[in-house]
């Protein structure tokens, strides 16, 4: 886009990089929602402020947001490969891998040496299951640059997932070397070590594992504690499936605690009280506050967006607080119906 043309809409642009710099995204979100106003008679503007407030609100994880711009931005240039990749990568966040592969296809096509879009798509891919394409478009990406930590990364990701425990620890190594801080690249670089190290000493229990990975029935099973904050002698033992949703946990919580009516809620991942950034909330919640929603977060996704620790909350005027611990993740091949409360201490007061 030229903007070198008028001085004001220069001015502005440059402002809000500045504050992206600085990691203000709030301030910089704010001067692209003015421009959306002040220049709505320019479609390269709008287009391109919208695409950049998909941009930040992916940052923030705040995916509804973040799809409705850069939704916007397609409607005004839909062959902008960049506007593409932003919408494909939202879907791999999503887990929603044919969209994901879709969008990001027709950026690569569109710009076939872009080493991101290239291993975006890869990655898309790999994780889908079509590891031998995954894997060109990640190698393709190395060439186009060879400098990218995170490439290397999700290199010996798909490698590490097709035992292929050489090749893992070769792009590992690479990845660290590039980026010595990368902590994915970190774990996983101790992960191929760890796992290689057992397989080569222990092939028949490594052989039983993959077998039970391919079971149509093996399931990630997520054990949590949930305790009364005010009354941490209270708790309860939640198993769930990876592969369910953070609002299927609410709902295991209030089925553990006796409560006889659902209400608003919201999840803190950050284990901060009322951090917005990392909040997910009910359905009524979300559209009235513009939160994220806890049904779009799968279970075995909470420890990118938090950690092992985080905050639940029922009730927004009785303001009643929970701890959540993720004590255990359990492979197993089960039909069972998830989730399902395993254990109880202490009588539920409310």
């Amino acid at each position: 886009m030229d903007i070198g043309e008028n001085p004001e809409i220069q001015s502005i642009w440059l402002e809000a990089k500045t504050h992206i710099d600085q990691g203000n995204l709030d301030k910089a979100i704010e001067i692209y929602k003015y421009i959306l106003i002040r220049y709505s008679d320019q479609p390269d503007c709008i287009q391109y402020a919208n695409a950049y407030l998909a941009d930040l609100f992916l940052t923030l994880r705040e995916l509804d947001k973040s799809k409705h711009h850069i939704n916007q931005a397609l409607s005004l240039n839909p062959s902008n490969p960049e506007f593409r990749y932003i919408l494909g990568f939202i879907y791999t966040i999503e887990q929603r891998w044919d969209k994901a592969i879709s969008e990001l296809e027709t950026a690569v096509a569109s710009e076939p040496h872009n080493s991101e879009y290239h291993r975006a798509l890869g990655w898309a891919l790999s994780s889908k299951g079509n590891k031998d394409d995954g894997l060109k478009h990640l190698k393709k990406a190395t060439t186009l640059d060879p400098s990218n930590a995170n490439t290397f990364a999700d290199l010996a990701a798909c490698y590490l997932a097709m035992l292929d425990f050489p090749s893992a620890l070769k792009n590992a190594r690479k990845a660290v070397r590039l980026n010595p801080d990368n902590s994915i690249a970190q774990n996983l670089l101790t992960a191929v070590k760890t796992f290689g190290h057992a397989y080569d000493n222990a092939p028949d229990h490594i052989t039983n594992t993959i077998s039970l990975y391919e079971n149509p029935n093996f399931q990630f099973i997520y054990r949590f504690k949930v305790s009364l904050r005010d009354l941490p002698d209270i708790w309860r033992i939640i198993d769930i499936k990876g592969t369910q949703r953070l609002s299927s946990l609410h709902k295991a919580i209030l089925q553990a605690f006796n409560r006889s009516q659902d209400g608003d809620y919201s999840f803190f991942l950050s284990n901060k009280p009322y951090d917005t950034n990392s909040e997910y909330t009910s359905a009524l919640a979300a559209s009235t506050r513009n939160t994220k929603m806890a049904r779009r977060l799968r279970i075995d996704s909470v420890e990118l967006y938090g950690g092992r620790k985080f905050l639940y909350l029922f009730g927004y005027e009785n303001e009643c607080w929970h701890d959540v611990e993720l004590i255990e993740v359990m492979e197993k091949v089960t039909r069972a119906k998830y989730p399902k409360v395993v254990k109880k201490q202490g009588k539920a007061h409310r």
